[in-house]
């Protein structure tokens, strides 16, 4: 799994250094080939092989003819670009993903989102971290909320009532 935030920058061939820590990871998991392509909020998704095939039997479940469905597979895996770290670390990024996240400047911002990687132009990142700052305590309630019941505190275990 992949955590965290990492600053990196691109070089004069448009491709990003991933940072030791990540690629160490890489290696351990045996993720060498990534699936890059447009991610959400302006950014790029980074999925390695055995995600993406996971992400491609779900998808593969839409009906040909349902018009949303469409539009998303053309957005999503239209957009699709393969690329695998070299022996430095370093992995290109297409152009038409640079544009479509804004990474126009030299630095950027990857992050460890579990199951896949987040390619951000720093800027953005900053600016999305703030705008959702305020919602933040909120998410969390709702993604750790089961069942209507109300979090336990870590390390605790909810007792019956009865």
């Amino acid at each position: 799994m992949y955590y965290g935030e990492a600053q990196t920058v691109f070089d004069d061939k448009s491709r990003i250094t991933v940072p030791v820590r990540i690629r160490e990871t890489m290696e351990h998991l045996g993720h060498l080939q990534w699936f890059m392509t447009r991610g959400f909020d302006g950014s790029v998704f980074l999925f390695p092989r055995p995600e993406w095939d996971k992400i491609l039997q779900h998808a593969g479940k839409y009906a040909a003819m349902d018009g949303q469905a469409i539009d998303f597979r053309r957005m999503f895996f239209g957009s699709v670009a393969e690329a695998r770290p070299d022996r430095q670390g370093r992995m290109p990024v297409p152009q038409h993903l640079r544009e479509l996240a804004g990474l126009e400047k030299k630095e950027a911002a990857l992050l460890g989102v579990g199951d896949h990687l987040e390619l951000w132009n720093r800027d953005a990142w900053r600016a999305f971290q703030q705008k959702k700052d305020p919602e933040f305590k909120k998410m969390a309630t709702e993604l750790f909320m089961l069942n209507g019941a109300s979090p336990q505190p870590l390390g605790t275990a909810a007792t019956p009532q009865g």
